[in-house]
């Protein structure tokens, strides 16, 4: 059955988790300033606009392939919903995918060697690496946070958020062994995921274990006087959040789907921190 055309455009909007995707922007955004960049600078402003195509895209390609556990994972999302065809989200993907390529070669080779492999890794995350455990967290979370590496490239400094791209590393790695934990009862049906090899509890201890160490590396951009005071204050409150979260998981592991949640928000104000931290 066709959907309305208005549907569809709202369903398009939501495959690409625009609130996620603008997280990714901004990481990008970030790089570029802390790597010394103007704010208004023309390749960084292309960068921010890759990484969010990049990102959209992601997320839409992850749709195509996770359509059937969404079925009982995420039944409002647009496949399982029938707002969109699989086929149809899988041509969005590509699209925005190309987008960002075509732009990319517009700031410089660097940043197109980057899309181009961050794509790659995509495709080999979804096909291979999605059904063995961490090793597809660790690739979504370094995807993550590429988007810091990538701000700096596009301003020439590659290597200038190394710190940054680790503390979020080490975050969304944390996240996303905790969503396998909450989507486990969807996940049996393809997946083969971290809490199904070693337990639920076990994998919320590693997930938990990885925030840590994202909570204990926080305070370097600033100890090393890449960010302002005022980055301290708020990534003190992130850390709050992110304990909170693996106190509640830990306790409970029915809190997961909740402390999930949280992080989410955390890394939302985690943002924040870093930018009043650079432009303050």
């Amino acid at each position: 059955m066709n959907q309305p055309l208005s549907i569809k455009s709202i369903a398009f909007v939501e495959s690409m988790r625009p609130v996620t995707s603008i997280l990714g922007l901004a990481g990008a955004y970030i790089g570029g300033i802390v790597a010394g960049s103007s704010y208004l600078s023309f390749p960084l402003l292309l960068a921010t606009a890759v990484v969010f195509l990049i990102g959209g895209g992601s997320m839409a390609f992850n749709d195509y392939f996770d359509r059937d556990i969404d079925k009982i994972s995420h039944p409002l999302r647009p496949i399982p919903s029938k707002r969109l065809s699989a086929k149809e989200e899988l041509y969005f993907s590509i699209v925005l995918f190309g987008l960002a390529v075509i732009i990319s070669l517009f700031i410089n080779w660097v940043c197109l060697g980057i899309v181009l492999f961050s794509i790659g890794f995509l495709y080999v995350y979804e096909v291979y690496l999605k059904n063995y455990g961490l090793a597809g967290n660790v690739a979504v979370a370094f995807l993550s946070a590429m988007s810091f590496t990538f701000g700096g490239a596009a301003v020439g400094k590659p290597f200038s958020s190394v710190i940054l791209s680790l503390i979020v590393f080490f975050m969304f790695t944390g996240r996303e062994t905790l969503k396998d934990v909450q989507d486990v009862k969807g996940d049996v049906l393809l997946r083969n995921t971290l809490p199904m090899r070693i337990g639920e509890r076990n994998a919320a201890i590693v997930g938990s274990v990885f925030l840590g160490f994202a909570i204990i590396l926080s305070p370097l951009p600033y100890l090393v006087g890449q960010l302002k005071i005022y980055y301290l204050i708020f990534i003190t409150l992130v850390d709050l959040i992110c304990l909170y979260a693996i106190k509640e998981t830990l306790k409970d592991l029915a809190n997961t789907e909740r402390s999930v949640g949280l992080i989410r928000a955390a890394a939302a104000i985690g943002i924040l921190a870093i930018i009043v931290g650079a432009v303050l």
